[in-house]
């Protein structure tokens, strides 16, 4: 008995120890930046280590969809006040998603971005709409600490800015830059050569919704390179990147791209709007040691009717989609390139319904036959009134495939699946807001979010809570 007791006492003492603020440093700030930022400034109160730990954030993650029953005037007293308490050390991660519907002040904006930057900051993530992109807070293309850089503006708040899209600064040193992402921006030649040669160790470019004014983009670094919408066309350019792993392309006509220097890619998710292909640039070749390959559009399919006869096995290639035409006339293209890709272990077929109306010539299959004995799972995607999808699942059958390895997904319920997916994410988010909330408004002891969020953040306990938890805010 003695000894159970002795066992007993041991037990209850492990059990009251906090062995969560006995971790390090490191991993409690890892954790800190798992956790709504509205709860980190109430953990304050836990201990005088975690007092520290909150007052020496690494991450602030600032998103509208915490803070959607707050004024706008509240939200910014919140960040400034965090801020002001926040101790003299560096920040790691400054990251700002606003809601488009709730433009930010400018000048807030400005304040808090140059905070991160006086901070060494590595990662700058910002996401607003409505922001007049004229007004960019200082020394943010010359930051030498920022190893990631995201910035997604949208147009600004009144039509009668001289530009509707960033224009990048003619001053640009980014020493220690590895990503860069810019959407709504323009870019001309001189600013992206700048950006390349000041950021030597660029590995990783992605331009959204851009307007590109460039004939060529050179980079002996640069590893991933996506490029996603061109806002006033596109005029073509040559990419010459030998160390290019990764490429994704959306929204220019596949002639539109050139090759200087062909990488070997791993990876490449191109979607192009032409209609032809009269491009002297063996296309193939860049992806014929790819492992994943998702090739969408018409011009697509005439370049591979060019290139396909005289191309390499593609050894790599375990992964494929491909399409976005009338598959069912236009068949022969598919099996082609799966006569070429002995080790595919994923097909996905992208079916597109046929226009009435407009003239097709069906190439014969006839004869043509592929054996991929590693291919496990094939998905043919198209819609619940396309007729004769059951000839595509007939010709993969004869090659050996089983059935019950193939299924069949319509446009229509991908499309609602991923709406009630995005539905039930915010929705279990609410819900979690919710509870926050109902939990804060129930302890009034919780009160050091109000010393954030009030004007005066020395004013009576009680006056900070009924500005806090105002019925209005619910």
């Amino acid at each position: 008995m003695e000894s159970g007791d002795e066992y007993a006492t041991e037990s209850d003492n492990e059990s009251d120890t906090d062995w969560i603020s006995e971790l390090p440093g490191d991993i409690l700030q890892e954790i800190l930046s798992r956790v709504m930022i509205r709860a980190v400034v109430r953990m304050r109160r836990l201990s005088r280590k975690w007092r520290k730990q909150c007052e020496s954030l690494q991450f602030i993650h600032l998103d509208y969809r915490d803070f959607q029953h707050w004024k706008y005037e509240k939200f910014a007293r919140f960040v400034n006040n965090l801020l002001l308490i926040r101790r003299k050390v560096d920040l790691h991660t400054f990251q700002l998603h606003w809601d488009p519907h709730a433009p930010l002040n400018c000048n807030d904006v400005r304040m808090w971005i140059g905070y991160a930057l006086k901070h060494n900051v590595k990662v700058l993530d910002v996401k607003l709409d409505l922001y007049d992109k004229t007004d960019l807070p200082p020394g943010i293309f010359t930051c030498r600490s920022l190893q990631e850089l995201n910035l997604q503006w949208g147009e600004a708040p009144f039509r009668d800015y001289e530009h509707r899209q960033l224009v990048l600064p003619d001053i640009i040193k980014l020493p220690s830059l590895k990503r860069l992402t810019l959407r709504d921006v323009e870019v001309h030649e001189d600013a992206l050569n700048s950006f390349i040669a000041r950021s030597p160790g660029l590995e990783d470019l992605n331009l959204i919704d851009s307007a590109m004014y460039i004939d060529r983009i050179a980079s002996k670094a640069l590893k991933r390179l996506t490029l996603d919408g061109f806002l006033d066309g596109c005029n073509g350019f040559t990419i010459s990147a030998p160390h290019l792993i990764s490429f994704e392309c959306t929204g220019c006509s596949l002639d539109d791209i050139s090759w200087s220097s062909q990488p070997s890619l791993e990876s490449a998710r191109i979607d192009t709007c032409g209609s032809t292909f009269d491009g002297e640039s063996k296309f193939t070749g860049v992806l014929a040691h790819a492992k994943k390959l998702a090739l969408f559009g018409s011009d697509i399919k005439v370049m591979l009717e060019k290139e396909l006869p005289t191309c390499s096995v593609f050894e790599s290639l375990t992964n494929l989609e491909i399409g976005d035409w009338y598959l069912i006339e236009d068949l022969s293209i598919v099996l082609r390139f799966l006569q070429l890709s002995p080790r595919l272990e994923k097909l996905t077929l992208m079916h597109k319904s046929h226009d009435k109306g407009a003239d097709t010539d069906a190439m014969s299959i006839d004869g043509i036959s592929f054996q991929c004995p590693f291919l496990e799972n094939v998905i043919i995607q198209c819609s619940k009134d396309d007729d004769g999808i059951d000839k595509l699942v007939n010709v993969l059958v004869v090659n050996g495939i089983s059935a019950d390895k193939i299924s069949i997904t319509f446009y229509e319920d991908t499309k609602k699946k991923e709406h009630l997916v995005r539905r039930r994410a915010d929705e279990e988010r609410l819900k979690e807001l919710f509870i926050f909330e109902k939990m804060a408004k129930k302890n009034r002891e919780w009160i050091d979010e109000d010393r954030y969020a009030v004007s005066e953040p020395d004013s009576d306990q009680n006056d900070a809570y009924s500005d806090e938890y105002d019925e209005d805010d619910f």
